[in-house]
C-alpha cells in the first residue's frame, strides 16, 4: 500500500453491537428479533467508507490484544492497512439497543483497555512514520481511559509535523483541545457545537450564526451535522447547506463517521465545496440504510449527489428547532 492516502487514528475503538427488541421495559426480560455485531470505533467507520470508495487507508490507534480477531478479519475485508498498537486487555464493546415498536434506541457503552505511556508515545511515532506532506489525518471518537485530553494536542502537532492535515470527529475536552490545537478540520454534530460554545443552539437560526463565528475565527472547515435536517458545510471558499434525503433508517451507527469520509474524499479529489457536503450527504444516506458497512457504485452516487439540495447559509433562514442527535460512538 505505497500510494497511502489517509490515516484514521482511532484511540477507543469498539465491537459495534446492535440487538432488536420490541416494547423494550427496563426490569423486563425480552428475546431479541435479531442482532447484528461488528468491528467499529470512528475512525475505523471512516477508514471502511473511503475505501469503500477506492481510497487508501491505513487504520491505527489502541487495540486491545485480548479480542483483536473482529478487528482483522474487518481490515482484510476491507483492505485496511493494520498500523493499530496493541495493548492489554479487551476492546470494549458499544452495545444498541433498538425499540423496534417505538423506534427509539438505547446505548450502553463499556470501558475499553488503557494504553501505557510508553504505548502512547509509540502511536506518536508511528503516525510520523506513515503520513505524508499534504495527506489527511483523521482523529475520531472518544479518549480511553488514563488518556488525557492534551494528548490530542500532542497527536496534531505529530501530524502537521509531518506536513499532514488533521480532521477531528470527537467531543467534550478532546474536542476543544484539537481546536485549540489547529485542527484543520472538525466535524461536531449541534450538540456537541453547544456543548463547546457553552450555549443552546435549539434554533436553526443560533446553530447558524454560531457555526459561522467559529469557523470564521478558528476552523479552516467545519462540518456541523444536523441529524435529520442535513448538515452545514463551512470551507474557505463556501457556507453551505446540504439537506437529507428522505430515507427509511436501519442504524445510525457510522453514519456520521461516513459522511466524514465522503467530505474527505470529496476534498481529496478537488471537487467543489458544494459537490463535497452533496458526496458527504450521499456517504451518510448510504449507512443509514444497512447494518453493514456500504456504498453503491460511482455512477449511483452520481444520480442520488443530483439529489441532495444544497443552499448558501448567507440567505435568510427560518427560525425552526434544531433537531436533537445521539451518536452512540462518541463514548
Amino acid at each position: 500500500m505505497e500510494n497511502l492516502e489517509f490515516i484514521t487514528v482511532t484511540l477507543n475503538p469498539a465491537i459495534d453491537q446492535t440487538i432488536f427488541v420490541e416494547d423494550l421495559t427496563p426490569g423486563a426480560v425480552h428475546r431479541a428479533k435479531d442482532s447484528h455485531r461488528q468491528a467499529g470505533g470512528k475512525g475505523i467507520n471512516v477508514a471502511t467508507m473511503l475505501s469503500l470508495y477506492g481510497k487508501s487507508v491505513a487504520v491505527t490507534g489502541f487495540l486491545g490484544a485480548s479480542n483483536p480477531s473482529i478487528f482483522s478479519k474487518h481490515f482484510k475485508e476491507y483492505g485496511l492497512r493494520d498500523e493499530f498498537i496493541r495493548v492489554g486487555g479487551e476492546t470494549r464493546t458499544g452495545i444498541k439497543i433498538v425499540d423496534t415498536i417505538s423506534s427509539e434506541t438505547t446505548d450502553i457503552n463499556l470501558l475499553g483497555p488503557s494504553p501505557l505511556e510508553t504505548q502512547q508515545r509509540d502511536l506518536v511515532d508511528r503516525i510520523q512514520k506513515i503520513a505524508k506532506p499534504g495527506m489527511w489525518v483523521v482523529l475520531a471518537g472518544s479518549l480511553p481511559k488514563n488518556v488525557k485530553p492534551e494528548y490530542m494536542r500532542t497527536l496534531i502537532k505529530a501530524v502537521h509535523s509531518a506536513g499532514s492535515l488533521v480532521a477531528v470527529d470527537s467531543s467534550g475536552e478532546a474536542l476543544a483541545t484539537a481546536i485549540d490545537a489547529g485542527a484543520d478540520l472538525v466535524k461536531p454534530n449541534v450538540d456537541e457545537l453547544s456543548e463547546y460554545l457553552g450555549e443552546d443552539l435549539t434554533e436553526f437560526s443560533s446553530a447558524v450564526a454560531a457555526a459561522k463565528n467559529l469557523h470564521r475565527e478558528k476552523i479552516p472547515n467545519l462540518v456541523v451535522s444536523l441529524g435529520g435536517q442535513g448538515a452545514l458545510f463551512l470551507t474557505p471558499d463556501a457556507e453551505l447547506m446540504a439537506g437529507a434525503p428522505k430515507v427509511k433508517v436501519i442504524s445510525t451507527v457510522g453514519a456520521g463517521d461516513s459522511m466524514l469520509a465522503g467530505v474527505l474524499a470529496g476534498i481529496s479529489q478537488k471537487s467543489s465545496p458544494a459537490d463535497c457536503a452533496r458526496l458527504a450527504t450521499v456517504f451518510a444516506w448510504s449507512r443509514l440504510q444497512m447494518l453493514q458497512p456500504y456504498l453503491p457504485g460511482k455512477d449511483v452516487i452520481q444520480r442520488q449527489m443530483a439529489q441532495i439540495p444544497i443552499q448558501p447559509l448567507n440567505r435568510s433562514v427560518r427560525s425552526t428547532s434544531v433537531q436533537r442527535i445521539s451518536d452512540p460512538n462518541r463514548n
